[in-house]
């Protein structure tokens, strides 16, 4: 059963033509996909039953040569710059917002298929953007991979994408504040907090924004599995599962992320909080297939090998998750390579030693170290 995806009837309506096999909590397959839900006594009869889906295949593969690939880092700072955009013309409620919002969600969604392993790495990356541009991107980034591996159509995936791009518009201010903020919450600031998914919706709506299951996830991305959430103490059952994606998208980029009151965690440190949450108030296959997805050296990891070198990693193992494919950036002396070396662990005796935070002066060339350039 690990290897299949819940499903509640918020994820199934009458007309639906189902995209993959449905079982029941004994895995007895109640519908195959390819099949229409026709009605809605068909419907109800289905939803008798605690129901999951199964997953896709998903093959990861190392990255290969420069030709036809898209630059994720030069595509990165491009959407930060859209964000911005979109922000702003939320604000004026401006309608020009919506195309530019399908635009920017069709992107994300094309380059999370074309460059998963660089969109994971610049998740992890440092870089000099404002947290409250940033986050939004990385969680688009982090909850359109999960929908992926956990087999969400493209319809949904692109749900999911755009509403984690603007979720956050309600408390723009109030966020980048707190990004850098050391004290503790003051009152009016846990009213905008608590009130920023309806806030959010309210200024989409305003723009005529009309994706109601992206509104629905933005309404729900701050629920808790236990109802311990806000705004409306939903639990579980009661959560899209877009929301629940995007929660822990939204939980996941922030631990990792610098704060001005705390050091980012290590994407290994971030994981092993939400799997010590146990359901509690993350779904818990969710919280699995993201750690499934990011591995145990999520690229944009950097590492330290048995030979003194640091190493970033490039991509996931292709044979095994403890074997990705690095680059050494820093030799055993020290210095920094004019030219990262690759090293893969599958094909020579290198071996990690340990995951490190690695420094420098100066922001490295990721499109260099990924071959863009």
């Amino acid at each position: 059963m690990s290897e299949r995806v819940r499903l509640t009837r918020k994820d199934l309506w009458v007309g639906m033509t189902v995209p993959w096999n449905i079982y029941d909590l004994e895995g007895r397959k109640l519908l195959g996909k390819g099949q229409e839900l026709r009605s809605d006594k068909m419907l109800d009869e289905l939803c008798q039953y605690v129901l999951y889906h199964d997953l896709p295949v998903i093959e990861h593969t190392a990255q290969k040569g420069a030709q036809g690939k898209v630059d994720v880092f030069i595509k990165t700072a491009e959407y930060i710059k859209r964000i911005e955009r979109i922000f702003n013309e939320l604000e004026e409620a401006n309608p020009d917002c919506n195309e530019k919002i399908n635009n920017l969600t069709k992107d994300i969604l094309s380059l999370c298929e074309r460059e998963p392993d660089a969109i994971l790495a610049a998740v992890h990356v440092d870089n000099e953007y404002p947290y409250v541009l940033f986050h939004p991107l990385q969680c688009a980034y982090v909850a359109g991979m999960v929908a992926r591996r956990a087999g969400f159509t493209n319809d949904e995936r692109f749900c999911i994408i755009a509403a984690a791009i603007i979720s956050n518009v309600g408390m723009r201010y109030t966020q980048d504040k707190l990004s850098n903020q050391k004290e503790p919450l003051k009152p009016e600031q846990t009213r905008i907090i608590k009130q920023h998914p309806q806030k959010t919706v309210d200024m989409l709506l305003a723009a005529g924004f009309e994706n109601k299951h992206a509104l629905c996830i933005i309404m729900e991305h701050h629920e808790r599995c236990d109802g311990s959430g806000y705004p409306q103490g939903h639990k579980r059952e009661e959560i899209c599962r877009g929301a629940l994606v995007l929660a822990i998208a939204d939980r996941y980029g922030a631990m990792v992320s610098n704060r001005g009151y705390r050091a980012h965690l290590s994407g290994k440190e971030a994981l092993q909080h939400l799997f010590k949450d146990q359901g509690h108030h993350y779904d818990v296959q969710f919280s699995q297939l993201l750690i499934k997805e990011l591995t145990v050296y999520p690229p944009g990891t950097f590492v330290q090998l048995t030979n003194g070198e640091i190493a970033i990693v490039i991509s996931r193992g292709k044979m095994s998750p403890m074997e990705p494919l690095l680059k050494s950036i820093v030799g055993q002396n020290g210095e920094l390579y004019a030219n990262p070396l690759v090293r893969d662990l599958s094909m020579h005796n290198y071996t990690i030693k340990g995951q490190c935070d690695y420094k420098s002066e100066k922001m490295l060339n990721y499109s260099k170290i990924w071959s863009y350039s």
